[in-house]
């Protein structure tokens, strides 16, 4: 796991699931966590794969997806912000606040 600065306000941190030891995979698995104790995750992926996907099975259930034009940190930026912005009830499971 890495983490990116996200630069937004109500961004305590961003952990990003992509262990340069492991093989690659056809997305990224994002944990944000808020300034308020929240958090959420969310499933990044591109249209490329989620068509790879399809091409193998007549229906693909995913929930917590998020579809990017490609896997990069600003791919990863982009979406927390926008899900922020449009609710993050909307686009990732909501984690209870952290007892610290």
């Amino acid at each position: 796991m890495r983490s990116i600065d996200s630069g937004d306000a109500r961004v305590a941190s961003i952990l990003v699931a992509d262990d340069p030891a492991l093989p690659p995979h056809d997305g990224l698995d994002l944990v944000v966590r808020l300034r308020d104790g929240r958090g959420f995750t969310l499933t990044l992926l591109t249209l490329d794969v989620l068509q790879r996907k399809l091409a193998a099975a007549p229906s693909l259930l995913v929930s917590q997806l998020v579809l990017v034009r490609q896997v990069s940190d600003e791919a990863v930026l982009h979406a927390v912000r926008s899900a922020l912005d449009a609710g993050i009830e909307r686009f990732g499971t909501l984690q209870p606040p952290l007892q610290q």
